[in-house]
């Protein structure tokens, strides 16, 4: 995101989960020199949709504290400290707003909770090499204007791992 902060700014938007302003510089103040907003449905018919991430836990053991952390996992009281800090929301219901570090979080997430379709990022769905790498890559050289969208396509699926 440096783009964003040079003067005069080589980059006006940046499409990014909300856990990207740990990457902005200490001096960036939210509301003034970056903000957000609501990337509207091609279809309001479709309702309010919204594209999320999140982390999944599981447990391999039915020892007693193994299924005590996965409660308290499920509880919204597992990421206060998170939420505070800034760059994460939490799913949990019995999470407060007042709980989040900024303003900036707390507005993501009332529009998470306002959402009415969540959908997980199709690229955390994908093999690593590729949801972070050749898709990341043809996806950005794509939209730049680098590479066009036949290419593009050909160089996701040429990366594709193949069952050995």
């Amino acid at each position: 995101p440096a783009p964003m902060f040079q003067n005069p700014p080589k980059c006006w938007m940046h499409r990014q989960g909300n856990f990207i302003t740990s990457f902005f510089p200490a001096s960036a103040k939210a509301g003034e020199d970056y903000d957000f907003f609501y990337f509207p449905p091609v279809d309001p018919a479709e309702g309010k949709p919204f594209l999320v991430a999140g982390d999944i836990m599981a447990a391999f053991s039915d020892r007693p504290e193994v299924l005590a952390v996965m409660e308290y996992f499920s509880t919204g009281a597992s990421v206060r400290g998170w939420m505070a800090a800034g760059g994460a929301l939490s799913p949990h219901k019995d999470a407060s707003l007042d709980w989040y570090g900024n303003d900036i979080d707390r507005r993501i997430a009332q529009m998470v909770n306002d959402a009415t379709v969540l959908r997980f990022d199709g690229s955390d769905q994908m093999p690593a090499a590729v949801g972070t790498g050749s898709f990341w890559k043809a996806m950005t050289d794509y939209v730049s204007g680098t590479i066009d969208e036949e290419t593009a396509l050909k160089e996701i699926d040429a990366s594709w791992p193949t069952n050995q």
